[in-house]
């Protein structure tokens, strides 16, 4: 890492919703929820893993669930709290890595939504969190999950480069796929006004095969209810770009 580059999200936080701001985190949250309703499971305590700045945490709380957050990156958290602190919502943001949940919950819902999942970078990182986020559920309820696959990374990220103006700042993004390592980096350059200096920082994920996946499912404490393809009910498969799974905790 060189002296400018900072690790993950801790440059990126301050504009990250402003990058992302063509999401809707509102049709994300009522997807989970339709995929929950699907196994009538109704969510009422749900903890967000990798929450970022918050914005699916927000959803959920005005679909009217109890909820609760947990991210590795203070920088996020440190948002995320910016902006709930003029609505007075009370919603507890825990600074955890997915691999240590000890503690937390327990909770009847769990989610890791927008390839967060893919951030853990070897198959001893997926076991770990799997069986931790186990541990903070009460037997029987559900957690939901979801991967970027290959075909995504080759399709929309071989080797992107874009540049945009925000408010108060710059930025450049150089994303790439080394197929030989499965691993997908996204490069961002941010210069803010005023400073010249500018902050780097490299986002590295790891694109599983979905039987890999699955078979680390298998070998958790979990049951697998389900895998599919984006926002549908269509069966997952390799052609998927983001699959979600739907997992059950044995009562």
């Amino acid at each position: 890492m060189s002296p400018a580059e900072r690790p993950p999200y801790e440059g990126l936080a301050a504009i990250y919703d402003y990058v992302m701001r063509h999401v809707d985190y509102a049709d994300w949250a009522a997807h989970v929820c339709a995929l929950f309703a699907r196994f009538d499971h109704q969510p009422r305590h749900c903890v967000d893993l990798a929450c970022g700045t918050g914005s699916t945490l927000f959803e959920l709380q005005r679909m009217g669930l109890r909820v609760g957050g947990v991210d590795s990156s203070a920088a996020m958290l440190a948002v995320a709290r910016q902006r709930l602190a003029p609505t007075g919502a009370q919603i507890p943001l825990h600074h955890r890595d997915l691999r240590q949940l000890e503690g937390l919950g327990p909770y009847d819902t769990a989610l890791c939504l927008y390839d967060s999942f893919n951030y853990l970078l070897t198959p001893g990182d997926l076991d770990l969190t799997l069986t931790q986020t186990s541990s903070i559920l009460l037997p029987g309820n559900f957690f939901i999950f979801d991967v970027c696959t290959e075909k995504n990374s080759l399709r929309h990220f071989r080797d992107v480069r874009d540049e945009e103006r925000g408010p108060g700042y710059i930025y450049r993004r150089h994303s790439f796929y080394d197929r030989e390592q499965r691993l997908q980096y996204n490069r961002f350059h941010i210069r803010f006004d005023g400073q010249e200096a500018e902050l780097e920082e490299c986002h590295m994920q790891r694109i599983y095969a979905v039987d890999e996946i699955i078979a680390r499912i298998e070998a958790s404490p979990f049951e697998l209810r389900g895998s599919f393809d984006g926002f549908t009910f269509a069966r997952s498969s390799e052609g998927s770009e983001r699959v979600h799974f739907v997992l059950q905790r044995p009562r």
